[in-house]
C-alpha cells in the first residue's frame, strides 16, 4: 500500500509542486490582502484620530489664548491697585510739601511696576497654557474612552480658578518683593542723575538678578507656591486633586521655569525698546497743560504739569542720549498706564506670550501627553 502511494507521489510529483505553489500562494495572496486591509484600516482610524485630536487641539489653544488676555486684563488692574501712582502724581500736581520725596517713591513704583507686569504676565501666561492643555488632554481622552469617568464642568472651573490665588492674592506679595528690590537698586540713583539707555537697562538687569540670588523668594524658583494654594490639597474630590497635582508637578518642573525665566527677559528686553523711543529725539521741555506723546510730568510748581515732545527729524544715536532720572519717571510710569490702549508696551508683551512658539510647543507636549 506505501510502495503504491509513494509510486502515486513519485508520478504526479510536478502536480503536487505546482498545486502547493498554488494554494500557498493563493493563502499568502489573502493573509497579505487581510492584513493589508487592516493596516490600512489602522492607518485611517489614527490619522481620523489625529485629525479630531489636531482640531480640538487648535479650539483649545484658541479658547487658552483668550482666557489669557481676559485674565491679564484683570491682573493688569490688581497691579495698578497694588502699586498705586497716580496718588503721589496728583500730590506732585497740586503742591506735595515734600516734593523730592515724593518723586523718589514716584521713581520705585514706576520702575516697580513695570517689572511686576513684566513676571506676573509671564507667569500666568505659563500657568494657563499649562491648565488648559491639562483639562484639554483629559477631557479628550474621557470622549474618546467613554468610560464613565469625566471631568465634569464645575471641576473644569473650579480648576480654571485656580489662577484667582495668583491674580488677587500672591500679586501682592510679588508686588512688594518686586518693590523692596528696585528700593535697594535705586537708592543711589538721584532725580538729576542723567541716565543713558543702557542704565535703564542694567537696572532691570540688576532686578533680576537680585530676585533670582533670593532663592526663597525668588517666583521663577517658587511658581508652584506663587501660583496655587497651598491648601488645595484638602479638597475632597480626587479628580480636582489629580488636576492640582498634575499641575504642580509642571510647575516645578526645570523647563517650565527656564521657559517662564527666558520669558521674562525677553519681556524685559521689549520694555526697554519701548523706552528707547523716547531717546530717539532731542528733548524739548515745555511748560503745558495738555501732555504730548503720552507723557506727563507732574509738575515741581504752580504748573499743571510739563510736557515733553522729541524732534524726530534729528538722527540722535540713542546710546549716547541721557535724560535726567526726573523726566524718565513718567516715561516708565506711562509704559503701564492706568487707562491700557492698543499701543500699550504690556498689550505688546501680552501678545508675545500668546504666540510664543516654545509656550506653544509646551502646551502641545502636555497636551499630547494627557490626551492619550
Amino acid at each position: 500500500m506505501f510502495s503504491r502511494l509513494r509510486g502515486f507521489v513519485n508520478r504526479h510529483r510536478r502536480k503536487f509542486i505546482v498545486g502547493g505553489i498554488v494554494v500557498g500562494s493563493i493563502i499568502f495572496i489573502r493573509y497579505t490582502a487581510r492584513r493589508l486591509r487592516e493596516w490600512q484600516e489602522k492607518e485611517i482610524k489614527d490619522m481620523l484620530d489625529r485629525s479630531k485630536r489636531r482640531q480640538y487641539f487648535e479650539c483649545n489653544e484658541r479658547t487658552c489664548s483668550q482666557m489669557i488676555v481676559s485674565l491679564t486684563s484683570t491682573l493688569r488692574d490688581s497691579i495698578i491697585k497694588v502699586l498705586d501712582t497716580n496718588t503721589i502724581v496728583n500730590k506732585l500736581r497740586n503742591g506735595c510739601p515734600d516734593k523730592i520725596a515724593c518723586w523718589n517713591e514716584l521713581k520705585i513704583l514706576a520702575i516697580a511696576r513695570s517689572a511686576v507686569v513684566v513676571y506676573s504676565y509671564a507667569m500666568l501666561a505659563t500657568l494657563i497654557r499649562i491648565q488648559f492643555n491639562i483639562m484639554g488632554g483629559h477631557v479628550y481622552k474621557d470622549i474618546q474612552n467613554s468610560n464613565g469617568t469625566t471631568t465634569e464642568n464645575i471641576i473644569q472651573t473650579k480648576y480654571m480658578s485656580l489662577s484667582r490665588h495668583f491674580i488677587y492674592d500672591e500679586i501682592k506679595k510679588l508686588s512688594l518683593l518686586i518693590k523692596d528690590k528696585v528700593a535697594e537698586i535705586t537708592a543711589s540713583i538721584s532725580l538729576k542723575d542723567e541716565l543713558t539707555l543702557r542704565d535703564i537697562e542694567e537696572i532691570y538687569w540688576a532686578l533680576t538678578s537680585s530676585i533670582s540670588a533670593d532663592s526663597s523668594k525668588n517666583p521663577i524658583k517658587n511658581l508652584a507656591e506663587y501660583m496655587l494654594l497651598s491648601n488645595c490639597e484638602e479638597e475632597q474630590s480626587p479628580i480636582l486633586l489629580k488636576l492640582f497635582n498634575e499641575t504642580l508637578d509642571l510647575l516645578e518642573t526645570e523647563e517650565v521655569q527656564n521657559l517662564t525665566q527666558s520669558n521674562i527677559r525677553n519681556g524685559f528686553s521689549l520694555l526697554v525698546d519701548h523706552i528707547s523711543a523716547f531717546f530717539v529725539g532731542s528733548p524739548i521741555i515745555e511748560n503745558s497743560k495738555t501732555a504730548q506723546n503720552g507723557i506727563s510730568v507732574p509738575g515741581t510748581s504752580n504748573q499743571n504739569s510739563i510736557s515733553m515732545k522729541y524732534d524726530s527729524s534729528i538722527f540722535t544715536n540713542i546710546n549716547k542720549v541721557s535724560i535726567p532720572m526726573a523726566k524718565l519717571i513718567p516715561i516708565i510710569n506711562g509704559q503701564v498706564p492706568d487707562k491700557s490702549t492698543s499701543r500699550d508696551f504690556q498689550n505688546d508683551l501680552l501678545q508675545r506670550l500668546i504666540t510664543n512658539n516654545e509656550l506653544k510647543t509646551l502646551g502641545a507636549n502636555i497636551y499630547e501627553a494627557f490626551s492619550i
